[in-house]
């Protein structure tokens, strides 16, 4: 839904293919049923050195409302200002927990029992656009990672993204984890075994123009099975993603 009237939105779709329906709200009157509306416009404008018009009042924050089948809204997702967006595959992981089919920017790094990729739902980013790092784990059959918290002594499973000024990056989320118990030993713990998938939120605040970017990250772990306990493993990587180019 945008403040956009119908011929604007219409030239958009034209433009970049998207042949599902586009809601115009004229004037607004819904984005302020909604509690949606940019009070704050000038503000957000001036924070990329942009001086507001008088067209691009009635704009709204970026968000998403997910309605269930019964038509009740179940979950709200709202950006800081109006230039954050998702991307469509990253929302879809993110509210449904369904993966993008196709993976974009990808590496992975070999290991003893746990073996790791980590790969971005698009093959470029646009500016301050949000995308989703995923993080794939498989364990061997009889060993199991330590979740957080852990007691003194274990490391448990994290994904650490190198600060990088312009790089956004959200809290990890990883699957539920299940108790576990040695025998003799009074510690408790949380495990994951078998095929993890975990997901960090990254927003890639730059400006246009600002070209290819790195992201480097750091997955920590400990592996562990009812008889044996490895020492803890760091794993790095790199990924290299261009900005895609400018719609025409």
């Amino acid at each position: 839904m945008s403040y956009d009237p119908v011929d604007v939105l219409n030239a958009f779709a034209a433009r970049h293919g998207i042949t599902y329906p586009l809601l115009s709200d004229a004037g607004s009157a819904t984005i302020r049923r909604l509690g949606m509306l940019d009070e704050d416009l000038e503000r957000h404008h001036a924070e990329f050195g942009i001086v507001t018009r008088d067209d691009q009042r009635g704009v709204a924050y970026p968000g998403v409302f997910l309605v269930d089948r019964d038509g009740v809204v179940v979950t709200k997702r709202f950006h800081k200002n109006y230039r954050i967006r998702d991307t469509g595959a990253g929302l879809v992981d993110a509210v449904l927990g369904i993966p993008a089919t196709e993976r974009g920017v990808e590496t992975t790094a070999p290991g003893g029992v746990v073996r790791a990729r980590l790969s971005f739902e698009s093959p470029a980013y646009r500016p301050y656009q949000r995308l989703q790092l995923a993080a794939v784990l498989t364990i061997e059959p009889g060993w199991h990672v330590y979740a957080a918290p852990v007691p003194e002594g274990y490391t448990a499973l994290s994904l650490e993204i190198t600060p990088v000024s312009g790089l956004e990056v959200g809290t990890t989320a990883w699957p539920e984890p299940r108790p576990f118990r040695l025998e003799g030993l009074e510690e408790r713990f949380l495990v994951h075994e078998g095929t993890i998938r975990g997901t960090a939120p990254v927003t890639f605040a730059f400006a246009p123009d600002s070209g290819t970017q790195i992201v480097r990250a750091a997955l920590r772990y400990q592996a562990c099975s009812t008889s044996q306990c490895l020492p803890p493993v760091e794993m790095r990587f790199e990924l290299v993603i261009p900005e895609m180019p400018r719609a025409e």
